[in-house]
């Protein structure tokens, strides 16, 4: 279990406690924008390869609640949707990705009349949904670890292009939302079937089947069949 917290509190303290805060800025100018991404993404890719290893040598028998069929039903309706989700947001040009700034030229359009933040998203989806199927100490650490980088993530990224000077940052988060649809509610926005990622659509469709049939073969064993 030692080394689970650890990778956990190490990708906590890289995404939130470093990312997340004015520490960034700082490093940034004391080191350079290119070698602060690179640092920074050695150490991110590092905490979670620690992660994932000290995921994997745990005994998953320490249950909070226990699995049942309805959680793993619940669970397989998370994944359709995370899934989709990641793959057309990773499809779609956004401004709040890194170095891709440029987005904010263009018209709202896709996912981001949705949420300014499709891809954290579909992580938050998809860590939830596996919290619900598992119910054991060790998964509510990894999978919880990865929803809170993902929501509170969400919410500095937010602070921080508040605090923008380029008005164009103003007018991008006056027109989108953080909660999903909560901008189309408003009326903020207007989503028609032009905005459909159709490719993106059948992509994560196909990704979901792949995940559903050969989950299996990642997940020691258990499988959603």
């Amino acid at each position: 279990m030692a080394w689970l917290i650890a990778g956990c509190l190490a990708f906590l303290v890289t995404h939130l406690g470093v990312s997340g805060t004015p520490l960034r800025a700082a490093l940034q100018d004391a080191l350079g924008a290119q070698p602060y991404l690179g640092i920074y993404s050695v150490l991110a890719f590092v905490s979670l390869g620690l992660m994932i290893y000290g995921y994997s040598q745990v005994p998953h028998v320490d249950f909070i609640w226990f699995p049942s069929q309805a959680a793993y039903m619940v669970t397989k309706a998370f994944l359709l949707v995370s899934l989709v989700v990641l793959v057309m947001g990773a499809l779609t040009k956004n401004p709040t990705q890194v170095m891709n700034e440029a987005a904010l030229d263009h018209e709202v359009s896709g996912m981001l009349k949705i949420t300014r933040h499709p891809i954290q998203w579909g992580i938050l989806l998809f860590a939830i949904g596996h919290i619900i199927a598992n119910g054991d100490t060790a998964s509510l650490m990894f999978f919880g670890t990865f929803a809170l980088v993902s929501f509170f993530g969400m919410v500095s990224m937010d602070q921080r292009k508040r605090q923008e000077s380029d008005p164009r940052w103003d007018n991008f988060m006056k027109n989108t939302s953080m909660v999903p649809f909560a901008a189309l509610i408003a009326g903020r926005q207007t989503f028609t079937a032009a905005d459909i990622n159709w490719m993106g659509l059948l992509a994560g469709l196909g990704l979901y089947a792949a995940v559903y049939w050969m989950h299996g073969l990642v997940s020691g064993g258990a499988s959603l069949l």
